[in-house]
């Protein structure tokens, strides 16, 4: 769910930070340049935002993963980042800065109506659907540092979840709703963390001197794939649920982000930074480890969602 620009404000949490250390809990694997994606093996659409030209402002495009054919969503002058489709596939929330602050939209995928969803004078970013598509989490900047939030789309309420004195971002739903992944520097360094919607339980899943970042559970529920600058880069790790097991499934110099589970658990769509101003989606087997380009040509990729 991110991007590795340089922009304003926390809409750029990811990219930033430091890491003190080196020590992999598992054996890195280089991965091969990035092959032609088998389009006829793949199903869904994928939102993204990106920069059409180099000096152009961030717009979101949605792209047929198996035809290839791109409709573009928006076009104005200002930043829209951070897309995630709805569950049905039909409207996508976002994030945009037309008055100098990130605030969130929704965008009818059909009519490409733009409604407000909520402007509250705080930068807010990073917006995810939940399972049952009628609450969006968010992180905002609104009591000062980062904090995790909800809003309900029927009547527009907003709850505020996280209170620590800490940067707690990158919020996003595990399978069944009941609970949310997110990142926090709580206790010094930025791990990954679970938070029970339900008793308001806070559980540490990864705890390192790493920077870890961007934590997507994947639809089966069992597994979590994240990033961690273990290597002077962001790389593309994945683990159990309940934070044991991590294995490395993308290592290859470049920064990574973003990663989005494919609806049937066996692909990860995530987006590599490869030089100054320029970056792809690209797509990893999990069973295999065999990588594959989805899509090039944009500059500067700032988030993506996939949904059937």
């Amino acid at each position: 769910m991110w991007n590795g620009l340089k922009n304003k404000g926390m809409a750029l949490l990811l990219c930033v930070g430091f890491l003190m250390g080196c020590n992999s809990t598992s054996k890195a694997l280089e991965t091969e340049l990035p092959q032609p994606a088998p389009t006829a093996e793949l199903r869904g659409q994928i939102v993204f935002a990106a920069k059409p030209s180099e000096k152009e402002d961030y717009e979101l495009f949605l792209l047929d993963v198996q035809n290839g054919d791109i409709k573009q969503l928006t076009d104005n002058n200002f930043a829209d980042i951070s897309p995630d489709l709805s569950p049905d596939g039909t409207k996508i929330v976002y994030a945009a800065n037309p008055n100098g602050i990130y605030d969130l939209y929704l965008l009818d995928v059909n009519s490409l109506e733009v409604s407000s969803l909520l402007t509250d004078g705080a930068d807010k970013s990073e917006p995810v659907w939940s399972p049952d598509g009628k609450t969006i989490a968010f992180q905002s900047n609104g009591y000062g540092d980062n904090d995790i939030n909800i809003i309900t789309i029927a009547d527009g309420t907003v709850q505020r979840l996280t209170e620590e004195d800490s940067q707690d971002s990158q919020a996003n739903w595990t399978a069944d709703g009941k609970d949310l992944l997110f990142v926090s520097d709580r206790d010094g360094d930025f791990d990954i963390y679970k938070l029970s919607l339900e008793s308001g339980m806070v559980t540490q899943l990864s705890a390192n001197d790493y920077y870890e970042a961007s934590p997507v559970c994947s639809p089966s529920g069992e597994k979590i794939a994240f990033l961690s600058k273990r290597d002077g880069t962001f790389n593309v790790y994945m683990m159990n649920v309940d934070g044991s097991e991590e294995t490395v499934l993308v290592q290859n110099g470049f920064t990574n982000h973003s990663p989005e589970w494919s609806t049937d658990n066996s692909e990860l769509a995530f987006i590599t930074d490869t030089s100054k101003g320029h970056s792809g989606i690209n797509m990893i087997k999990i069973a295999s480890g065999e990588v594959y380009q989805i899509l090039d040509g944009y500059f500067h990729y700032a988030g993506l969602s996939w949904k059937e």
